[in-house]
């Protein structure tokens, strides 16, 4: 089905498009999409802001495709346990953020994600107009922010930067005045895309169209008359200490997976695996717990957590 952007009168003057990763909100798995959790944290304020989503129901056939890259999914992941040193939980790391990130093997699927992005964005200045001007207002006192997630944090990236320089697209900071009040990357696989895609340049087609690769990370921007201008009044990166996804193994940063783009915002939230009784930690008590299904295995990637965990950074980013 072709994609159909979200449109709506903004209630008050700030938006916020949520653009959550490839996978399993994708195939509509309860909980994927966190707009609970966002209007948790916009509290009393949440009636005063429109809040877009953009998901990728559009794709009919996005389970299915991922069959056909399965030779370069192996060789993703063999390439990623390379990079993480062969210890004994590099399987399993591996398979999961292999899984996040198969869509950069297809280029049709990136382009159609990048292209819907875009209208998505397109849409969202022409309600910021409309709206505004309902209201007698300057279009330009309306603010837009942008919330990503896992693969979408790279997919955001590459819009950003596509929009930043690209005339065709009217969406650029200083000749098109458009610029967002924030784009906040959670968990953010860019670094770790672009390292890993090097690493198996073979297997990703049309490697030379992806921003991530080109050159040197940096906040997208247009270059006018000599000024850089950027594309967003804050860039903000927020990983956790445990997401192998955002750059961090077991407490540790890994400096080839972890995006540090210059002039970025960066928050690393503490993170602890198990939901255990602290008082009685013991191993035999451990695993007996978790037997006995007691003991939860915290999910460092979780969307949900990350917004929930934030709520006063966001809140402060969102409404100020």
């Amino acid at each position: 089905m072709p994609f159909v952007p979200q449109t709506m009168r903004w209630p008050g003057t700030r938006a916020v498009l949520l653009v959550h990763g490839i996978g399993n909100a994708s195939v509509g798995q309860a909980g994927s999409f966190p707009i609970d959790a966002l209007k948790r944290v916009l509290g009393d304020d949440e009636p005063d802001v429109a809040i877009y989503s953009i998901n990728y129901d559009f794709i009919n056939d996005w389970v299915a495709t991922k069959v056909n890259f399965q030779a370069g999914i192996t060789a993703l992941k063999a390439a990623l346990a390379l990079k993480l040193g062969n210890a004994a939980a590099d399987a399993a790391i591996a398979e999961s953020v292999g899984d996040v990130l198969w869509p950069v093997l297809s280029p049709d699927l990136r382009l159609a994600v990048r292209d819907a992005l875009i209208a998505q964005l397109d849409q969202i200045q022409l309600d910021r107009a409309i709206s505004a001007l309902d209201k007698g207002d300057d279009p330009l006192a309306y603010q837009v922010s942008i919330v990503a997630h896992s693969l979408g944090c790279f997919h955001t990236y590459e819009v950003l930067t596509a929009i930043a320089s690209e005339p065709a697209h009217q969406l650029r900071p200083a000749s098109d005045l458009v610029t967002f009040d924030s784009v906040m990357l959670m968990a953010s696989p860019v670094q770790l895309i672009r390292t890993v895609a090097g690493a198996i340049g073979a297997a990703v087609p049309d490697l030379q169209t992806l921003a991530t690769l080109a050159k040197p990370l940096a906040i997208p921007s247009e270059t006018r008359g000599g000024k850089v201008v950027a594309c967003t009044k804050d860039f903000i990166s927020i990983t956790g200490s445990h997401d192998p996804v955002g750059g961090h193994l077991l407490g540790t940063k890994l400096d080839w997976a972890y995006m540090d783009i210059p002039g970025q915002i960066s928050t690393v939230v503490p993170q602890q695996l198990l939901q255990i009784n602290t008082r009685d930690s013991t191993a035999l008590s451990l695993a007996s717990a978790i037997a006995a299904g007691g003991t939860q295995v915290r999910d460092p990637h979780a969307w949900g957590g990350y917004i929930d965990s934030q709520a006063r950074q966001m809140r402060g980013v969102l409404l100020t």
